[in-house]
Protein backbone atom coordinates (compact mmCIF):
# COMPACT_ATOMS: atom_id res chain seq x y z
CA UNK A 1 0.00 0.00 0.00
CA UNK A 2 1.13 3.50 -0.68
CA UNK A 3 2.66 4.85 2.20
CA UNK A 4 0.46 8.55 2.21
CA UNK A 5 -2.29 6.18 2.24
CA UNK A 6 -0.81 4.40 5.41
CA UNK A 7 0.36 7.16 7.54
CA UNK A 8 -3.55 8.38 6.56
CA UNK A 9 -5.34 4.91 7.87
CA UNK A 10 -2.65 5.31 10.99
CA UNK A 11 -3.60 8.30 11.74
CA UNK A 12 -8.14 8.01 11.46
CA UNK A 13 -7.35 4.75 13.52
CA UNK A 14 -5.53 6.49 16.14
CA UNK A 15 -7.83 9.63 16.32
CA UNK A 16 -11.09 7.33 16.19
CA UNK A 17 -9.71 5.38 19.04
CA UNK A 18 -8.81 8.33 21.48
CA UNK A 19 -11.98 10.13 20.33
CA UNK A 20 -14.87 7.13 20.92
CA UNK A 21 -16.05 7.18 17.38
CA UNK A 22 -17.69 4.22 16.20
CA UNK A 23 -17.44 4.37 12.33
CA UNK A 24 -15.90 6.75 10.17
CA UNK A 25 -15.89 7.20 6.12
CA UNK A 26 -13.36 9.64 4.70
CA UNK A 27 -12.48 10.94 0.85
CA UNK A 28 -9.96 12.75 -0.58
CA UNK A 29 -9.42 13.96 -4.17
CA UNK A 30 -6.74 15.48 -5.64
CA UNK A 31 -7.78 17.51 -9.09
CA UNK A 32 -10.50 15.46 -9.36
CA UNK A 33 -9.13 11.64 -8.74
CA UNK A 34 -10.08 10.37 -5.66
CA UNK A 35 -6.70 9.07 -4.22
CA UNK A 36 -8.40 7.60 -0.90
CA UNK A 37 -12.25 6.25 -0.35
CA UNK A 38 -12.15 4.84 2.83
CA UNK A 39 -14.46 3.67 5.97
CA UNK A 40 -13.12 2.97 8.77
CA UNK A 41 -15.18 1.61 11.99
CA UNK A 42 -18.69 0.65 12.37
CA UNK A 43 -22.01 2.00 10.51
CA UNK A 44 -23.65 0.28 13.14
CA UNK A 45 -22.67 -1.09 16.49
CA UNK A 46 -25.20 -3.53 17.68
CA UNK A 47 -25.00 -5.16 14.26
CA UNK A 48 -21.07 -4.70 13.47
CA UNK A 49 -21.55 -3.44 10.27
CA UNK A 50 -18.35 -1.91 8.83
CA UNK A 51 -18.69 1.83 7.69
CA UNK A 52 -17.96 1.96 4.27
CA UNK A 53 -17.88 5.18 1.43
CA UNK A 54 -21.41 4.21 0.81
CA UNK A 55 -22.66 4.62 4.24
CA UNK A 56 -25.67 7.01 4.41
CA UNK A 57 -24.70 9.48 7.41
CA UNK A 58 -26.30 12.21 8.79
CA UNK A 59 -24.53 15.55 7.29
CA UNK A 60 -25.64 18.19 9.90
CA UNK A 61 -25.00 21.57 8.46
CA UNK A 62 -22.84 20.90 5.58
CA UNK A 63 -27.15 20.62 4.42
CA UNK A 64 -26.34 24.53 4.44
CA UNK A 65 -24.01 24.64 1.68
CA UNK A 66 -26.67 23.11 -0.52
CA UNK A 67 -29.41 25.42 -0.04
CA UNK A 68 -27.06 27.90 -0.78
CA UNK A 69 -26.21 25.95 -3.85
CA UNK A 70 -29.75 26.17 -4.57
CA UNK A 71 -30.28 29.81 -3.54
CA UNK A 72 -27.97 31.03 -5.92
CA UNK A 73 -29.33 28.81 -8.84
CA UNK A 74 -31.78 30.47 -8.47
CA UNK A 75 -30.81 33.88 -8.32
CA UNK A 76 -28.65 32.71 -11.80
CA UNK A 77 -32.15 32.05 -13.64
CA UNK A 78 -33.50 35.46 -12.02
CA UNK A 79 -35.70 34.19 -9.92
CA UNK A 80 -34.66 36.44 -7.06
CA UNK A 81 -31.79 38.63 -5.67
CA UNK A 82 -29.41 38.63 -3.50
CA UNK A 83 -30.96 41.95 -2.22
CA UNK A 84 -34.13 41.18 -1.82
CA UNK A 85 -35.53 41.26 1.56
CA UNK A 86 -36.55 37.78 2.66
CA UNK A 87 -39.44 39.14 3.97
CA UNK A 88 -40.52 39.68 0.54
CA UNK A 89 -41.06 35.75 -0.25
CA UNK A 90 -42.51 34.98 3.47
CA UNK A 91 -44.34 38.21 4.62
CA UNK A 92 -45.11 36.99 7.62
CA UNK A 93 -42.24 37.66 9.27
CA UNK A 94 -41.55 39.54 12.32
CA UNK A 95 -41.32 43.55 11.93
CA UNK A 96 -38.04 43.06 13.44
CA UNK A 97 -36.96 41.14 10.13
CA UNK A 98 -38.34 42.78 7.80
CA UNK A 99 -35.17 44.02 6.42
CA UNK A 100 -32.88 41.32 6.26
CA UNK A 101 -32.26 40.07 2.98
CA UNK A 102 -30.87 36.98 0.94
CA UNK A 103 -27.38 38.31 1.51
CA UNK A 104 -27.33 38.23 5.34
CA UNK A 105 -27.91 35.03 5.51
CA UNK A 106 -26.05 33.70 3.39
CA UNK A 107 -23.03 35.83 5.16
CA UNK A 108 -24.32 34.74 8.75
CA UNK A 109 -24.60 38.89 9.34
CA UNK A 110 -28.40 38.66 9.82
CA UNK A 111 -28.44 39.09 13.49
CA UNK A 112 -31.01 36.88 14.18
CA UNK A 113 -31.08 34.62 17.07
CA UNK A 114 -30.13 31.12 16.57
CA UNK A 115 -33.23 29.09 17.17
CA UNK A 116 -30.81 26.36 18.78
CA UNK A 117 -29.90 28.72 21.00
CA UNK A 118 -33.23 28.93 23.27
CA UNK A 119 -33.78 27.32 26.24
CA UNK A 120 -36.66 24.97 24.88
CA UNK A 121 -34.98 23.93 21.50
CA UNK A 122 -34.16 20.45 22.53
CA UNK A 123 -36.99 19.85 24.36
CA UNK A 124 -39.19 21.13 21.44
CA UNK A 125 -37.32 18.89 18.77
CA UNK A 126 -38.14 15.66 20.55
CA UNK A 127 -41.52 16.21 18.92
CA UNK A 128 -42.56 15.90 15.23
CA UNK A 129 -43.68 20.07 14.93
CA UNK A 130 -44.10 22.53 12.13
CA UNK A 131 -41.74 24.74 10.97
CA UNK A 132 -43.97 27.85 12.60
CA UNK A 133 -43.17 26.01 15.68
CA UNK A 134 -39.86 25.98 15.51
CA UNK A 135 -39.61 29.70 14.42
CA UNK A 136 -41.94 30.60 17.28
CA UNK A 137 -38.79 29.91 19.38
CA UNK A 138 -37.40 33.01 18.31
CA UNK A 139 -40.14 35.11 16.47
CA UNK A 140 -40.16 37.55 19.65
CA UNK A 141 -36.61 37.65 20.49
CA UNK A 142 -35.19 41.42 18.94
CA UNK A 143 -32.06 41.07 16.37
CA UNK A 144 -28.92 40.88 17.94
CA UNK A 145 -27.36 43.36 15.89
CA UNK A 146 -28.07 45.45 13.12
CA UNK A 147 -28.16 43.53 9.97
CA UNK A 148 -25.33 43.36 8.10
CA UNK A 149 -22.88 44.63 10.73
CA UNK A 150 -21.11 41.80 11.94
CA UNK A 151 -20.83 37.82 11.95
CA UNK A 152 -23.09 35.41 14.02
CA UNK A 153 -23.69 31.62 12.58
CA UNK A 154 -27.64 31.82 11.85
CA UNK A 155 -29.24 28.84 11.83
CA UNK A 156 -32.47 30.61 11.89
CA UNK A 157 -31.80 32.67 8.45
CA UNK A 158 -31.02 29.00 6.70
CA UNK A 159 -34.26 27.58 8.15
CA UNK A 160 -35.72 30.91 6.10
CA UNK A 161 -34.03 29.98 3.21
CA UNK A 162 -35.39 26.65 2.77
CA UNK A 163 -39.34 28.16 3.40
CA UNK A 164 -38.00 30.93 0.65
CA UNK A 165 -36.78 27.76 -1.56
CA UNK A 166 -40.47 26.63 -1.75
CA UNK A 167 -42.10 29.58 -1.76
CA UNK A 168 -40.29 30.76 -4.54
CA UNK A 169 -39.95 27.03 -6.78
CA UNK A 170 -43.52 25.62 -5.82
CA UNK A 171 -41.72 22.39 -5.00
CA UNK A 172 -40.82 21.31 -1.04
CA UNK A 173 -37.41 21.55 -0.55
CA UNK A 174 -36.22 18.00 -0.71
CA UNK A 175 -37.87 17.80 -4.45
CA UNK A 176 -36.35 21.05 -5.22
CA UNK A 177 -32.99 20.15 -4.40
CA UNK A 178 -33.79 16.67 -6.00
CA UNK A 179 -34.32 18.47 -8.79
CA UNK A 180 -31.35 20.56 -9.38
CA UNK A 181 -28.93 18.89 -7.60
CA UNK A 182 -28.74 15.40 -6.68
CA UNK A 183 -30.55 13.83 -9.59
CA UNK A 184 -28.73 15.35 -12.31
CA UNK A 185 -25.43 14.84 -10.60
CA UNK A 186 -26.04 10.94 -9.49
CA UNK A 187 -26.31 11.36 -5.92
CA UNK A 188 -28.84 8.47 -5.51
CA UNK A 189 -28.50 8.18 -2.08
CA UNK A 190 -28.61 12.02 -1.00
CA UNK A 191 -31.77 13.05 0.72
CA UNK A 192 -34.06 14.88 3.12
CA UNK A 193 -33.66 12.89 6.38
CA UNK A 194 -36.82 10.90 7.25
CA UNK A 195 -35.89 9.06 10.49
CA UNK A 196 -39.22 6.97 10.07
CA UNK A 197 -38.07 5.31 6.50
CA UNK A 198 -35.70 2.80 5.81
CA UNK A 199 -33.09 3.73 4.15
CA UNK A 200 -30.54 1.03 3.05
CA UNK A 201 -27.00 1.48 4.64
CA UNK A 202 -27.71 3.84 6.34
CA UNK A 203 -25.42 4.70 9.59
CA UNK A 204 -26.77 4.41 13.45
CA UNK A 205 -25.63 7.97 15.70
CA UNK A 206 -24.12 7.67 18.96
CA UNK A 207 -23.58 9.50 21.95
CA UNK A 208 -20.63 9.01 24.59
CA UNK A 209 -22.04 8.93 28.19
CA UNK A 210 -20.17 8.94 30.64
CA UNK A 211 -17.41 7.61 28.68
CA UNK A 212 -19.95 4.89 26.99
CA UNK A 213 -21.08 4.53 23.57
CA UNK A 214 -24.86 4.82 23.27
CA UNK A 215 -27.88 5.06 21.02
CA UNK A 216 -28.22 8.35 19.94
CA UNK A 217 -31.66 10.28 21.13
CA UNK A 218 -34.77 10.76 18.90
CA UNK A 219 -34.66 14.50 17.12
CA UNK A 220 -37.68 16.14 14.58
CA UNK A 221 -36.30 16.75 11.26
CA UNK A 222 -38.24 19.70 11.71
CA UNK A 223 -35.82 20.86 14.02
CA UNK A 224 -33.09 21.10 11.38
CA UNK A 225 -34.87 21.38 8.00
CA UNK A 226 -32.63 23.83 5.62
CA UNK A 227 -30.14 24.22 8.10
CA UNK A 228 -29.02 20.23 8.51
CA UNK A 229 -31.89 17.72 7.58
CA UNK A 230 -29.74 15.79 4.31
CA UNK A 231 -28.13 12.41 4.46
CA UNK A 232 -25.52 11.91 2.20
CA UNK A 233 -22.45 9.57 1.65
CA UNK A 234 -18.71 9.67 0.73
CA UNK A 235 -19.24 8.37 -2.99
CA UNK A 236 -22.29 11.09 -3.48
CA UNK A 237 -20.35 13.73 -2.17
CA UNK A 238 -17.67 12.60 -4.76
CA UNK A 239 -20.02 13.69 -7.60
CA UNK A 240 -21.24 17.13 -6.00
CA UNK A 241 -17.42 17.88 -5.69
CA UNK A 242 -16.67 17.22 -9.21
CA UNK A 243 -19.59 19.41 -9.95
CA UNK A 244 -18.04 22.06 -8.28
CA UNK A 245 -14.91 22.39 -10.69
CA UNK A 246 -17.27 22.51 -13.81
CA UNK A 247 -20.45 24.73 -14.40
CA UNK A 248 -23.16 21.86 -13.91
CA UNK A 249 -24.74 23.88 -11.06
CA UNK A 250 -23.33 27.42 -11.43
CA UNK A 251 -21.16 29.46 -13.44
CA UNK A 252 -17.84 29.74 -12.63
CA UNK A 253 -17.94 33.37 -11.78
CA UNK A 254 -20.88 32.64 -9.31
CA UNK A 255 -18.99 30.07 -7.51
CA UNK A 256 -15.93 32.34 -7.49
CA UNK A 257 -18.04 35.02 -5.66
CA UNK A 258 -19.91 32.43 -2.96
CA UNK A 259 -15.83 31.29 -2.34
CA UNK A 260 -14.95 35.21 -1.35
CA UNK A 261 -15.04 36.58 1.90
CA UNK A 262 -18.03 38.66 2.36
CA UNK A 263 -16.97 41.53 4.87
CA UNK A 264 -19.23 42.68 7.48
CA UNK A 265 -19.27 46.36 8.18
CA UNK A 266 -17.20 45.59 10.71
CA UNK A 267 -14.41 44.21 8.69
CA UNK A 268 -12.95 42.49 11.99
CA UNK A 269 -13.52 38.60 10.58
CA UNK A 270 -9.44 37.97 10.94
CA UNK A 271 -10.21 38.09 14.54
CA UNK A 272 -12.30 35.19 13.77
CA UNK A 273 -9.97 33.25 12.29
CA UNK A 274 -12.22 32.60 9.65
CA UNK A 275 -14.27 34.63 6.71
CA UNK A 276 -17.49 33.78 5.59
CA UNK A 277 -18.30 33.74 1.92
CA UNK A 278 -21.65 32.82 0.54
CA UNK A 279 -22.72 30.05 2.48
CA UNK A 280 -19.41 28.99 2.70
CA UNK A 281 -16.46 29.24 5.43
CA UNK A 282 -13.08 30.72 4.49
CA UNK A 283 -10.21 29.99 5.83
CA UNK A 284 -6.45 31.61 4.25
CA UNK A 285 -3.89 30.61 6.51
CA UNK A 286 0.04 30.01 5.90
CA UNK A 287 0.47 28.67 2.74
CA UNK A 288 -3.06 27.21 2.23
CA UNK A 289 -6.98 28.44 1.08
CA UNK A 290 -9.68 26.30 1.95
CA UNK A 291 -13.29 26.81 1.42
CA UNK A 292 -15.46 24.35 3.85
CA UNK A 293 -17.73 23.46 6.41
CA UNK A 294 -18.41 21.55 9.29
CA UNK A 295 -21.46 19.44 10.59
CA UNK A 296 -22.26 18.28 13.82
CA UNK A 297 -25.80 17.00 14.91
CA UNK A 298 -27.06 14.50 18.02
CA UNK A 299 -24.97 11.06 17.37
CA UNK A 300 -23.27 12.96 13.78
CA UNK A 301 -20.54 15.25 12.85
CA UNK A 302 -19.15 16.04 9.15
CA UNK A 303 -16.59 18.30 7.89
CA UNK A 304 -16.14 19.06 3.67
CA UNK A 305 -13.40 21.10 2.55
CA UNK A 306 -11.84 22.18 -0.73
CA UNK A 307 -8.32 23.58 -0.91
CA UNK A 308 -8.73 25.85 -3.94
CA UNK A 309 -5.19 26.68 -4.98
CA UNK A 310 -3.84 22.88 -4.76
CA UNK A 311 -6.86 21.36 -6.13
CA UNK A 312 -7.87 19.22 -3.17
CA UNK A 313 -10.81 18.26 -1.79
CA UNK A 314 -11.83 15.94 1.47
CA UNK A 315 -15.09 15.06 2.89
CA UNK A 316 -15.37 13.01 6.23
CA UNK A 317 -18.55 11.91 7.85
CA UNK A 318 -18.44 10.14 11.67
CA UNK A 319 -21.36 8.72 13.87
CA UNK A 320 -20.48 9.96 16.66
CA UNK A 321 -22.24 13.52 17.49
CA UNK A 322 -19.81 15.33 19.90
CA UNK A 323 -16.97 15.43 17.97
CA UNK A 324 -15.02 18.83 18.40
CA UNK A 325 -14.16 21.05 14.82
CA UNK A 326 -14.49 17.95 12.51
CA UNK A 327 -12.86 19.82 10.29
CA UNK A 328 -9.36 19.29 11.86
CA UNK A 329 -9.68 15.97 11.39
CA UNK A 330 -10.61 16.03 7.91
CA UNK A 331 -7.48 19.01 7.14
CA UNK A 332 -5.20 16.68 9.57
CA UNK A 333 -5.73 13.58 7.04
CA UNK A 334 -4.88 15.80 4.10
CA UNK A 335 -1.87 17.18 6.14
CA UNK A 336 -0.47 13.25 6.57
CA UNK A 337 -1.52 12.71 3.11
CA UNK A 338 0.43 15.36 1.54
CA UNK A 339 3.48 15.85 3.98
CA UNK A 340 4.41 11.93 3.35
Amino acid sequence: MDKRLTAVHDYIHAEMEKQHIPGLALGIWVQGEPVLLQGYGYANLEQQTPATPDTVFEIASITKLFTATAVMMLAQAGKLALSDCISHYLPDLPQAWQAITIRHILTHSSGLKGYTETPRYWETTRLDISPAAILDLVRDEPLLFPSGQRYHYDNTGFYLLGLLLEQVSGKPYGDLLDELIFTPLGMADTRVNDPYAIVPRRAAGYSLQNGVLCNKAYYSTAGTFSAGVLLSTVNDMAKWDAALSTERLLETAVLQQMWTPQPTEQKNERLLGFSVGLGWFLVDHEDTFFAGHNGGIIGFASAYLRFLREGISAVLFCNRGEVPEPHKLALAAVAVYRHQ
